[in-house]
């Protein structure tokens, strides 16, 4: 199955092959701060094993790799990975990236700590959701957390990804995880959406932990 919706095929698949990342209107060259947040609390901690799923330029895969995380970044465009490949050189860490289906990773099974999404999950097409959220448990192990960063349906409307419900979250995610968190907040502003209304989703996978 197809993962992300029609719009995002059809209109933006190709925006790292044709345009440079400056004009690309979702790259900020930094993370969110929701991101920073977790691991500054040490919710995502230095030593863990972090997927970084549609990496993409590869901004919040090197962030979190440069603050002491094995990272691995997955993206479908073998244009956003050769960004992320530059990106990492210049932050002096490694990454591995690997160019792969969202929905098809090809990871092994219950082989890493973390799982992160920042503004994935907002553009996989609603028929998808389920299969998203089960690569995601696949490749977690038990008692690993998946954090979900996307548009909420208090976002301005109008073009580009969907504005998620609170429903379209839980409903993929439930019963397979626990909702440690799932809260709306703004996020950096842009110059084409001035007002972000953003989710922030923390879930953890149902099952004891090696060694808890």
């Amino acid at each position: 199955m197809q993962a992300f919706t029609d719009r995002w095929v059809n209109g933006f698949a190709k925006l790292y092959e044709e345009n440079p990342l400056g004009q690309i209107s979702w790259f900020t060259g930094t993370v969110s701060p929701v991101l920073a947040e977790l691991v500054i609390d040490g919710t995502i901690a230095r030593g863990q094993r972090v997927v970084d799923l549609g990496c993409g330029a590869g901004v919040a895969a090197a962030f979190l790799a440069r603050h002491g995380m094995t990272v691995t970044g997955v993206d479908n465009s073998a244009t956003a990975l050769g960004a992320a490949r530059h990106l990492s050189e210049l932050y002096g860490v490694e990454l591995e990236l690997i160019e792969a289906d969202i929905l098809a990773t090809t990871l092994p099974a219950e082989s890493v700590d973390v799982v992160n999404d920042s503004f994935i999950y907002h553009n996989v097409r609603p028929e998808a959701r389920t299969l998203y959220a089960a690569e995601v448990a696949r490749i977690l192990k038990p008692g690993g957390l998946f954090v979900m960063v996307g548009f909420s349906d208090r976002m301005t409307p109008g073009s580009g990804p969907i504005r998620l419900t609170s429903d379209d979250v839980l409903g993929a995610f439930l019963p397979g995880f626990e909702v440690e968190e799932l809260r709306r907040f703004r996020n950096l502003p842009t110059q084409a959406r001035p007002d972000q209304w953003h989710w922030l989703g923390l879930f953890r996978k149902r099952g004891q932990a090696a060694g808890a």
